[in-house]
């Protein structure tokens, strides 16, 4: 049988009409998918300008003063580094022990590094002669030679100043301090509860005369850190005829009763620095009117030293005060229970806060600030 191809036109021809309709549909589809991409792209958005990168400022530090009454009082206020601010942050002021400056409170203590990480305002005050007009009977502060300011009203006109320029947080406005400082800080928890949200104190006891005399006006959160070989203000208290201070524990348990708390635990906190040779317990007193908390952190075998796992700036006497310890750091501690912490609704205006009443604890027998009223004479070995 013979095969007959078609000629190579006829091919030609059968292809090119099978071709021309795919032609036809292929273009048609193009220029509707065009015309779909042009409209896709005029309706699209445009995508958003990037946001401004927020306005930042630095760490910054400066001596500031105000007029409180008769006296001219100055204090160190530092800033953190970070964004500008929207609002007033929170902010503690830390009072220094007997003899040391507010610089020397500021390299010592080794609050700054955690105060600059959470974004609080630090602020450290002066006190005349270098002392704080503490609650404890005039005696035994040797008031006799170490003569203090107007301390009272100067914090109170202090923290107002944070507020009404802004700085300051109302709500979370702290007070804390070490050795004739925390003295001093527990004096502001009796008289001024109402004006910090929490207290801190290193290396002070309460005064005897406190289980009669201190009546906060609301329940007080205070946290206590002392060591057990304290030689300056002693783990146990002590008594003498012009005056005696309670001992650490009874000091916590003090505040734990104004507080109306219910439960206490302790708990032993790794040993994480062995070569400071001490080591540290905490009590916890719980279930406390408000919601309040009151801690007593034991330095066994520390002296008159705060804790710190930071690097400081001691002064020359701190290596005869016996032992520091290195396993807690007071700053975030500190910081740490200020947090949880924090005052109702401020006034509505800082401004009408009143100057200090006479002291329950004891009159003063300071220098009066003007417009301070009067209070009656102290009654009364440490000058811490």
């Amino acid at each position: 049988m013979r095969v007959v191809f078609p000629s190579l036109s006829l091919v030609r021809l059968a292809l090119s009409r099978l071709v021309r309709p795919l032609r036809v549909v292929l273009l048609a589809g193009l220029l509707a998918g065009g015309g779909q991409a042009s409209a896709l792209a005029q309706t699209a958005p445009r995508p958003a300008a990037p946001a401004a990168a927020p306005a930042m400022e630095p760490a910054r530090s400066s001596m500031e003063r105000i007029q409180v009454g008769s006296e001219t009082r100055s204090y160190l206020l530092s800033r953190p580094a970070g964004p500008v601010p929207a609002q007033p942050r929170p902010t503690i002021i830390a009072l220094h022990a007997a003899g040391q400056t507010s610089e020397g409170l500021r390299d010592y203590l080794g609050l700054e590094p955690a105060a600059q990480r959470e974004g609080y305002v630090t602020v450290y005050p002066q006190g005349i002669g270098h002392v704080w007009n503490d609650g404890r009977p005039a005696a035994m502060r040797l008031k006799a030679v170490l003569t203090p300011g107007d301390d009272v009203p100067f914090l109170v006109a202090l923290a107002q100043r944070l507020v009404e320029q802004g700085i300051a947080d109302p709500a979370r406005l702290y007070l804390m301090g070490i050795s004739n400082g925390g003295f001093m800080v527990e004096r502001m928890a009796c008289e001024f509860a109402g004006l910090f949200a929490a207290y801190s104190v290193a290396m002070a006891t309460a005064p005897a005369n406190y289980r009669e005399e201190c009546h906060p006006e609301r329940p007080v959160p205070i946290m206590f850190v002392h060591g057990t070989a304290d030689g300056v203000i002693a783990w146990n208290g002590f008594w003498t005829p012009l005056g005696a201070t309670l001992s650490a524990p009874d000091s916590a348990a003090l505040y734990a009763k104004l507080d109306q708390c219910s439960e206490a635990s302790d708990q032993d906190l790794p040993d994480i620095v062995g070569m400071d040779a001490t080591t540290v317990s905490v009590r916890r007193y719980t279930q406390c009117a408000d919601g309040v908390e009151v801690v007593l952190y034991k330095i066994n075998r520390g002296g008159h030293q705060s804790p710190a796992r930071v690097e400081t700036k001691p002064g020359l006497a701190t290596p005869f005060l016996g032992l520091r310890n290195r396993d807690i750091d007071m700053g975030e501690e500190s910081l740490a229970f200020f947090a949880r912490f924090r005052l109702g609704p401020p006034p509505a205006e800082m401004g009408a806060v009143p100057l200090p009443v006479p002291s329950p604890l004891k009159g003063s027998g300071q220098r009066r600030a003007e417009g301070a009223p009067k209070s009656p004479a102290q009654r009364g070995m440490s000058t811490q």
